[in-house]
């Protein structure tokens, strides 16, 4: 969308982040949903939680109420990172998910009883994690499509993080000069080697909210984009 973010700024973000969670509570091995489609409070939300020792459950941000439900029920969530929808039921979904404590919303306009990601960052300060977090630690519980049934849960440890990056660093010489474009859900194992692409390998990363065959062509053109995968 046209902002530009440096490592500094993202560290800094991801940090207040990381505290304002700290001081709610959350824990190494604390699970919490993500349900959002691509944007930067997406990648604060990964980071931070991962500093943490958390465990992160991302969901497709096209998931209807019943999918949601049932994904956060069996992963035992306690909170959710939203963004409104007109066809979600925020409130209902609380309601039926016992573990589910409380809702953070991106949107500063929305009202209801939910908090707000950017007041939790304008009044939070640097926190240094602390958290021992092992590689046996559950780092991730990604969701199946759920073709013949209800979605499984996939879980992946901290040391399962490591996978891709070492596979990319073998297969494709990614250095600082690269630029890739983004366009996966970060809700996907894909996406989210968008992200560790851009921390391990130095890369800037162009992210769009979604697939946009003519926007996809002028990004590449606009930002001198030298990869991708899709």
């Amino acid at each position: 969308g046209g902002m530009v973010l440096t490592y500094g700024e993202l560290k800094s973000l991801v940090d207040r982040f990381a505290t304002a969670l700290f001081r709610m509570g959350i824990q190494k091995g604390d699970r919490m949903a993500i349900h959002l489609p691509n944007c930067p409070q997406y990648v604060y939300s990964y980071l931070a939680l991962f500093c943490l020792g958390a465990t992160v459950v991302p969901l497709d941000f096209m998931l209807k109420e019943e999918e949601i439900t049932c994904c956060l029920k069996h992963s035992e969530t306690k909170i959710l990172i939203a963004k409104y929808k007109a066809n979600l039921p925020l409130d209902k979904i609380k309601n039926n998910v016992k573990s589910l404590n409380k809702i953070i919303l991106i949107d500063e306009e929305k009202k209801g009883d939910f908090l707000k990601f950017g007041d939790l960052l304008n009044n939070s300060q640097t926190y240094s994690p602390q958290a021992d977090i092992s590689d046996s630690g559950n780092a991730l519980i990604m969701y199946t499509s759920g073709t013949s049934s209800s979605p499984k849960g996939v879980v992946l440890s901290y040391k399962h993080l490591s996978g891709s990056p070492e596979a990319m660093k073998y297969f494709v010489d990614l250095n600082d000069n690269d630029t890739k474009l983004c366009c996966i859900p970060l809700s996907h194992s894909a996406g989210l080697i968008y992200i560790q692409n851009c921390i391990i390998f130095n890369i800037t990363l162009v992210l769009m909210e979604r697939f946009s065959p003519l926007e996809f062509l002028k990004n590449i053109v606009k930002y001198k984009v030298t990869c991708f995968h899709i």
